[in-house]
């Protein structure tokens, strides 16, 4: 049975709609309203499916209701009933089924209830095969379902969510959310913007049965979503852990460091990922560093792995050169200690218009020397 209310300050209109929805068997009419009076605290107590909401009505907007009624209960279905069509597209902004112009014909009911109807079967089947999301940020961000990369509608929906997610159980003020999304957008453009994008999140995660997981409330929006597998989340529980690297967490600090496959949202280029990306760019070095000081003196083709995989992250770290060659010489092998220094010089001028640090030309022309003198 589908539970349903009426909100219309009308009362022939809201009397004329119960009526004809009377008419379905399947629709349950629990309570109607002719104002906002204890509509939310009623939804604070009572599961509700659907809301039949006027628009206009004394005192306040159907709109700005309709979002109250969402923060109180996120899946809830909302059907706007209005004599006022202008509204169509604010109405489909949220997470409306439908929207109905008054006077209401019974054809036109007949399509809503279809909607209706399928809207929660789908729903119940999504939240029933409930899979955990996997979320990607380093290197690109990236949602995925079942192996599959979820579609999101635009790019600002994408990066939307992308910021809801990085900011997960905490509320974020609406106008906070268009300065960051949409910087230098005409607000009330911007809004609209903002609405739609949330409405077309909270159907793609209601979809794959995530129906209760966007909530608003005093202006502000707050994601929360579980199950769900992140590869930061991973990354900063174990790092937490970390303070010095033994051979009972080293496996463990290797398996994080794999996953750093990029910097932080790196191909996305989010202005607003900046400060994140030099988070996790110092956490990754300060691990290598670890994990490269433990190596040195047991496996020194291990350390050498992690050195070049440093190098890969940031290239212009004479340490990095000066213990790679050090490495190769224990190892004897000068020839790769002298390309290395050759391909370095090569990158700092190329680059950076500059020389390897004196220490480091001192050991290459050593190795260079003795080289030539082992040829002799």
């Amino acid at each position: 049975m589908i539970q349903a209310i009426i909100i219309d300050d009308e009362e022939l209109s809201s009397i004329y709609l119960k009526h004809m929805l009377q008419n379905y068997p399947n629709i349950c009419i629990k309570k109607t309203y002719m104002n906002e009076e204890h509509i939310l605290a009623d939804l604070r107590k009572d599961k509700v499916d659907v809301v039949f909401l006027d628009i206009e009505m004394p005192g306040i907007n159907g709109i700005d209701l309709a979002e109250e009624i969402l923060s109180l209960q996120p899946s809830i279905h909302i059907v706007f009933v209005t004599a006022h069509s202008e509204y169509a597209v604010k109405a489909f902004e949220l997470n409306s089924v439908d929207y109905l112009l008054k006077p209401v014909t019974s054809e036109r009911l007949e399509i809503t209830i279809k909607r209706l109807t399928e809207a929660i079967a789908t729903k119940i089947e999504a939240q029933e095969a409930k899979v955990p999301l996997t979320v990607k940020f380093f290197n690109e961000f990236q949602v995925l379902h079942k192996g599959e990369l979820i579609n999101f509608r635009t790019a600002k929906g994408k990066e939307l969510f992308a910021y809801l997610f990085s900011h997960m159980d905490t509320y974020i003020n609406r106008d906070l959310l268009i300065e960051k999304i949409w910087p230098g957008t005409d607000y009330k453009k911007a809004k609209i913007n903002l609405h739609t994008n949330l409405s077309f999140i909270r159907k793609t995660l209601e979809s794959i049965g995530y129906s209760k997981c966007l909530t608003f409330s005093n202006q502000s929006y707050c994601l929360s979503l579980d199950p769900v597998s992140c590869d930061v989340f991973e990354f900063d529980h174990v790092y937490q852990t970390l303070n010095v690297i033994n051979r009972s967490n080293i496996h463990h600090t290797e398996k994080i460091l794999q996953l750093y496959t990029g910097a932080y949202m790196e191909l996305n280029a989010y202005e607003w990922t900046y400060d994140k990306s030099q988070e996790y760019h110092r956490k990754v070095m300060l691990l290598l560093n670890r994990v490269i000081e433990y190596y040195e003196n047991l496996d020194a083709n291990k350390a050498l792995y992690y050195l070049e995989v440093q190098r890969k992250i940031n290239p212009y770290l004479d340490e990095n050169i000066q213990k790679s060659i050090n490495l190769y010489i224990k190892q004897g092998n000068k020839p790769e200690a002298i390309k290395l220094f050759n391909e370095y010089k090569r990158v700092l001028q190329q680059d950076l218009g500059i020389k390897p640090d004196k220490s480091i030309t001192e050991m290459y022309h050593t190795l260079s020397f003795q080289s030539s003198e082992v040829s002799k």
